[in-house]
């Protein structure tokens, strides 16, 4: 099958993890170190990876298409939403203009794009420090733009160990560029003053929201927004399936993502061979004919 993952991220909420320690056969390991062996894995299986947003889905075609937030299209015969929560957006002026022009949810994926460059970081906690300590392997000149107070001393102490300058009581009000990225307004909380910060890229680090309002008529969400599956991860419309956080099963976990993971992907692929005539591949030991 000819696969493609179309993502503003990789790993989504388990960049926020700093340990994980229920992943079976696995020591325990940060979230991020997990999240990028799993890219790995995908990428020397030829999995093709696509850093955009998804904006839309509607039937076409053979199978399906996705619209994307750069104006790209995709044509599939399956699609599984692995969705999970998406990165919180700053919400200000220039960010969506700028998304993949400057403006980054994933550190991973492209800080080798900014090395040597300036960059900003907005937000706090332990994934702020993984995103600076992946762009100072890049030789980035770092800055953490963030609202609260710095503290707790242990990240702040960190921080100047990397030597990132942060920026405490502090709120990025646009996202200035033409092309690219060129500069932050930020506003100072303590006093009111605004000024313009001169950056090649700003790396948005405020955590994760549940996100599945465009999908609402495409497949059937429960009141939480949750993807309803059955036990064979299929959605509502023939053709689509779902996994991991974004699905109603109540276990949200590492492992039971990746395990539902397995089962959409078989899924999927026993209904596109179902399409082409061929008969479906199977786990057990039950035959075909049952």
């Amino acid at each position: 099958m000819k696969t493609i993952i179309v993502t503003i991220d990789v790993g989504g909420q388990l960049l926020i993890s700093p340990r994980i320690e229920n992943f079976p056969a696995a020591p325990p390991i940060s979230g991020f170190e997990l999240a990028s062996s799993v890219l790995e894995q995908a990428r020397g299986f030829g999995v093709e990876i696509v850093y955009d947003e998804v904006i839309e889905l509607t039937e076409g075609g053979e199978g399906f298409k996705a619209k994307t937030r750069s104006g790209m299209e995709y044509n599939a015969r399956s699609i599984i939403l692995a969705v999970g929560k998406k990165p919180r957006k700053l919400g200000v002026p220039g960010e969506d203009k700028l998304v993949g022009r400057g403006v980054s949810y994933c550190a991973v994926c492209d800080a080798p794009l900014y090395r040597g460059k300036r960059v900003a970081i907005v937000g706090w906690g332990e994934q702020a420090y993984e995103a600076a300590s992946i762009l100072r392997n890049y030789d980035n000149d770092v800055l953490v733009i963030h609202s609260g107070k710095a503290s707790p001393e242990e990240l702040v102490r960190k921080f100047e160990e990397l030597g990132v300058e942060v920026i405490s009581r502090a709120k990025v009000e646009e996202i200035r560029g033409d092309l690219t990225v060129k500069a932050l307004l930020v506003r100072r909380l303590e006093d009111e003053r605004v000024e313009e910060v001169q950056v090649d890229g700003v790396f948005v680090e405020l955590g994760y929201v549940t996100d599945t309002g465009w999908l609402k008529g495409f497949v059937e969400l429960n009141d939480a927004g949750e993807i309803i599956v059955d036990k064979l991860c299929r959605t509502s419309r023939e053709g689509v399936f779902a996994a991991g956080d974004v699905t109603d099963l109540p276990y949200k976990q590492a492992v039971i993502a990746a395990a539902q993971g397995a089962i959409a992907a078989l899924s999927a692929c026993n209904y596109i061979r179902k399409l082409m005539g061929k008969p479906e591949i199977r786990s057990d030991w039950r035959k075909l004919s049952e």
